[in-house]
């Protein structure tokens, strides 16, 4: 895998409505058939509000339409706790 964009923000509406920053990583191998995009600086319960923004604004641009997703939400780590990711279906 190799990196596409590093730390790209990009701009999303919350679910109540508020205009939010957000940061994503994308990664993809070399024929574009696989892509991983790492969602980060965005509560969990926000991530099908941020990916629906990438999808009708980066995504298109940067991805075919044919390439397969895996998309991960990383929660920061707290004092003494380990970061952890959650696996997103492709259909958030």
């Amino acid at each position: 895998m190799y990196p596409l964009r590093r730390h790209h923000e990009f701009e999303y509406r919350s679910h109540s409505g508020e205009d939010q920053l957000g940061r994503v990583d994308i990664w993809t191998d070399v024929a574009a058939a696989r892509a991983v995009l790492v969602l980060r600086d965005l509560p969990s319960q926000e991530a099908a509000c941020a990916l629906n923004a990438l999808n009708n604004t980066v995504l298109p641009y940067l991805l075919r339409p044919d390439t397969n997703l895996l998309i991960l939400v990383l929660h920061p780590g707290e004092a003494g706790v380990k970061a952890r990711a959650l696996v997103l279906p492709q259909s958030a």
